[in-house]
């Protein structure tokens, strides 16, 4: 039998070959045999955790769980070796991770492959499941539902909001920090007569306020409301009830509780950050501040301007009066509950007390993550949200850039869509979508790479604006031609901080 030149060479090279995968593949095996382990570790370690969240979220909170104990190794190299090998590299697995790890191991010639609680059809389905649950349908399934926050016209224009529903809004978001119980019955109302006229469908979400915390200016004649500052200035910074003294300019933090936590070195931000200053003193309720940048034109701090410790852990109630008594309007007229300022697992058990006593503990809420604390604190709030029927995550990346600085924003929010996608819990993406263009009518080329980007999200909001029937348009196209390229990009798997913390 003749035999060609290929056929003769290839035995030959598969023999010289045979040995030197062998020895990649076990060493391969021995690096992620160790990654398999720590996963069933970590599912011992948080068992009663796993537990508490009921039978429905079980299956999701130990996936969770495994995606933390891969995520506190560093295996961007693993991955490189994976992928000259021909195999998965482990991205794009966060919903079946252990399920990805596993098929792994087999092909390399693990024999004792353990099992698994989420295999990949399982996991996707999960997912979609509770967005679908929480968030409502897509149009063809694959196009993120688009969220509008109202505005306070909202109330006197009908026609408005057709056109809204007509043009791809799917939730309608009422921020309870702004008018009052009769514009938001006027808003519902509109929408109520929208959806019949339309024929098309539209959930509520509705935020409480949580606490605010602003800058009060104290002073007299031109110092009233304002102080004019400059680099190496030093000012006073103050709890509430601190009085003026003769010719005194101070600044008073509005909410009471935070200034006896600061520690000399620690940052406070004023106005969005446009004044970055340092703690310099303390002195119990009292602390000297530094500015050292502004970035604004006008270098005047004034007052009712916000106020941001981003290296400063202190313990506030963040369910407000004025929460505790929108909690009955939502609860009887909204599909969820955007729950602002939430930064730990307690402050989300706390609000469920709250729904409790109203008789709707399983009330959908959106936890959003809008601090450091929160965001290092994410699986536990996760996992405590879990034990609702309906949960998902905000990422509210407004004061969540001002928190943790601008340049690590990129890097965070992926952090945080793919911590929610290994809990199958919906990620809403928010803040400054198309801003420009929701201001003067065009976006930059910056906002519209942006845009892209959201469509990794399982829901993008919009803020209001002048042109947000235009803005919505665009974002819908945005968002459909995004979609059709998502599953390109290839992750690599570096060692996560929050990962860390979640397992010690």
């Amino acid at each position: 039998m003749m035999t060609t030149a290929n056929s003769s060479i290839h035995p030959g090279r598969s023999r010289v070959a045979e040995k030197p995968r062998a020895d990649a593949n076990r060493n391969l095996l021995k690096v992620l045999k160790p990654v398999y382990n720590k996963m069933l570790q970590a599912e011992a370690q948080k068992e009663g955790i796993i537990n508490a969240v009921g039978s429905r979220n079980h299956k999701s909170a130990v996936n969770l769980v495994d995606y933390m104990a891969l995520r506190s190794f560093n295996i961007e190299p693993i991955q490189e070796e994976l992928h000259r090998c021909g195999l998965s590299s482990l991205a794009s697995s966060e919903s079946h991770i252990k399920f990805q790890l596993l098929q792994v191991m087999g092909w390399l010639g693990d024999d004792a492959a353990g099992a698994s609680e989420v295999d990949y059809d399982g996991g996707i389905k999960l997912l979609r499941d509770n967005i679908t649950a929480l968030l409502g349908e897509a149009d063809d399934g694959a196009v993120p539902p688009i969220m509008v926050t109202f505005d306070t016209n909202f109330a006197e224009d009908p026609e408005l909001i057709c056109d809204l529903l007509k043009n791809g809004m799917k939730l309608a978001r009422i921020n309870c920090a702004h008018d009052d119980e009769d514009t938001w019955i006027k808003m519902i109302d509109n929408l109520q007569k929208a959806r019949i006229q339309t024929g098309l469908p539209c959930k509520i979400y509705m935020d409480i306020a949580g606490p605010k915390i602003r800058a009060q200016v104290v002073g007299k004649g031109k110092h009233r409301n304002k102080l004019k500052v400059e680099p190496g200035q030093e000012i006073l910074l103050s709890e509430p009830g601190r009085k003026a003294e003769k010719g005194q300019v101070f600044i008073r933090c509005t909410l009471p509780g935070i200034v006896q936590y600061l520690k000399k070195g620690q940052r406070v931000l004023i106005d969005d950050g446009l004044f970055e200053s340092v703690v310099t003193e303390t002195a119990g309720d009292e602390a000297l501040i530094k500015i050292i940048r502004i970035s604004s034109g006008k270098a005047v701090i004034k007052s009712e301007k916000g106020l941001n410790f981003p290296d400063t852990e202190f313990e506030i109630n963040p369910v407000t009066k004025y929460d505790i008594k929108c909690l009955p309007f939502i609860t009887r007229h909204a599909d969820m509950l955007g729950f602002s300022f939430v930064t730990s697992a307690a402050d989300m058990q706390l609000l469920r007390s709250r729904l409790e006593t109203l008789g709707c503990p399983d009330f959908p809420v959106i936890a959003k993550i809008e601090t450091g604390l929160a965001v290092n604190n994410l699986p536990d709030i996760i996992l405590q949200g879990m034990k609702q029927q309906k949960f998902g995550v905000m990422v509210a990346r407004g004061d969540l850039a001002i928190e943790i600085g601008f340049e690590r924003m990129s890097e965070i929010q992926d952090e945080i869509l793919w911590i929610c996608e290994a809990a199958h819990v919906p990620a809403i993406w928010a803040t400054q979508v198309l801003e420009t263009m929701n201001k003067r009518g065009i976006a930059t080329r910056g906002e519209i790479t942006d845009a892209v980007h959201a469509a990794s999200a399982d829901c993008v909001m919009l803020n209001k604006g002048e042109h947000i029937l235009e803005v919505l348009r665009t974002l819908n196209n945005i968002l459909a031609r995004s979609r059709k390229n998502s599953f390109k990009n290839r992750r690599l798997f570096r060692k996560l901080s929050i990962a860390e913390k979640f397992l010690e």
